[in-house]
């Protein structure tokens, strides 16, 4: 027999932690600086945070930063916009079509890097327009990354 705890006693153990939070490095999207991130995340007693930008990684470091020296364990992430391939390729397109988004959390330094190879594949796959990652790449990358769909 296993002593196994149920989800209320690992909610009052570890607290909340967020998992989709944008920064002001989601530009167009997100007002709140890193600094305040991690105020706002203590006074909370928060163990854990992740930031998950749309499209990029640019407040990873200064987020890593200021989160682990305030005591909180810092979670690099990222919204990424994903091309799923399988719109129809028929008829007429929507004047404002959204593409659609998956949010990716790192966990490890592999992940990390899995991340940025993501981002990177999106940012040069723009060409001019909104980052987009493939499918293909998501799948060739997704070691030590767990993926969030409900958003």
């Amino acid at each position: 027999m296993t002593d196994r705890k149920d989800d209320t006693q690992v909610q009052g153990e570890v607290g909340f932690v967020h998992l989709h939070v944008h920064s002001s490095y989601s530009l167009l999207e997100g007002a709140i600086q890193v600094g305040a991130l991690a105020k706002l995340a203590a006074g909370d007693g928060q163990p854990a945070m992740a930031l998950t930008d749309t499209n990029n990684l640019f407040g990873a470091l200064e987020f890593s930063e200021k989160l682990a020296s305030s005591g909180i364990q810092p979670i690099a992430g990222v919204q990424l916009s994903v091309d799923f391939a399988d719109e129809d390729t028929g008829g007429r397109k929507p004047v404002q079509s959204v593409t659609p988004h998956v949010v990716l959390l790192a966990t490890s330094e592999a992940g990390y890097g899995n991340l940025m190879k993501l981002v990177t594949e999106a940012c040069l796959a723009a060409a001019g327009g909104s980052p987009v990652a493939s499918v293909e790449h998501l799948s060739a990358y997704h070691a030590d990354i767990i993926a969030l769909t409900g958003g």
